[in-house]
């Protein structure tokens, strides 16, 4: 039985989610974690069976659900190199992913109304509309 020894988390989202890596006792490649309603679950689990790739370090989610992270090449002429991926979740069932039904407009904190003089005071006032 392999054991975890250690592990780290690199993202959170508005949902609770938390993605990270941990590292087992073997000393092998980390591999990329999701946490959600207090179960870890192992990234490459959640891969299609197809993937060449084995997530090692997931660092981000957003509030979609997607995530970044790196994964290293399992066979191939890319073999043991190390790529960037982007998981995006999907709800087999509906055959869609949830990048094709969420909006992707990025959301702005900022009011409608902000004065020039407040958005100079953030930075923005060197981008032009």
């Amino acid at each position: 039985m392999v054991i975890d020894l250690d592990g780290i988390a690199f993202g959170i989202n508005n949902e609770g989610q938390a993605v990270g890596s941990t590292q087992d006792s073997q000393g092998g490649w980390p591999h990329a974690f999701i946490w959600e309603d207090n179960v870890m679950t192992d990234l490459n689990t959640l891969f299609p069976a197809s993937s060449n790739l084995f997530a090692v370090m997931a660092n981000k989610i957003n509030e979609r659900g997607q995530i970044s992270g790196m994964a290293i090449v399992l066979s191939g002429p890319d073999a043991g190199n190390i790529h960037a991926f982007l998981a995006t979740p999907a709800h087999q069932s509906l055959g869609k992913s949830v990048a094709e039904v969420a909006p992707t407009r990025p959301k702005s904190n900022l009011p409608a109304n902000v004065s020039n003089q407040h958005s100079q005071r953030f930075g923005l006032a060197h981008f032009e509309r």
